[in-house]
């Protein structure tokens, strides 16, 4: 798949949980985050807080391997850290955006599929076809 370009997300959302705790749980500094505001009048503003952490603007590779690899690497050895957070009402899971120029494929490997299973995190494929610029 001849990828334009391409960055992970790491999401943890949660209805109760302080996400401003999550820096200090998981020695990561978000990219973003949105705390609960039950006066929203977006709805998924009023349900609860996000936490994100990316890979955007920090790798210049157009492989989406090479922003997994990064992102499960600054994850190693977390995996009762993501239990705990569980345990506290919070759910997380990666995003993987692509956009795509081309028919092709991509490849998670089972060293990936294991760390992310090891972590108990899903990942979802975010895929765009590249606009077409005149």
């Amino acid at each position: 798949m001849a990828c334009i370009r391409t960055y992970v997300t790491l999401k943890i959302f949660s209805e109760s949980f302080d996400v401003g705790v999550i820096e200090a749980v998981l020695g990561l500094a978000p990219t973003s985050i949105r705390v609960r505001n039950a006066l929203s009048p977006r709805w998924f503003e009023r349900e609860g807080s996000l936490w994100k952490y990316s890979s955007k603007d920090q790798l210049d590779s157009t492989d989406p391997q090479d922003h997994i690899d990064w992102l499960l690497g600054r994850l190693s050895g977390s995996a009762k850290t993501f239990d705990h957070l569980r345990a506290a009402g919070c759910a997380a899971d990666i995003v993987c955006f692509l956009e795509v120029g081309e028919q092709g494929g991509f490849t998670l490997t089972s060293l990936q599929m294991g760390a992310l299973c090891s972590l108990g995190l899903d990942l979802t494929w975010d895929i765009y076809p590249a606009e077409v610029r005149a």
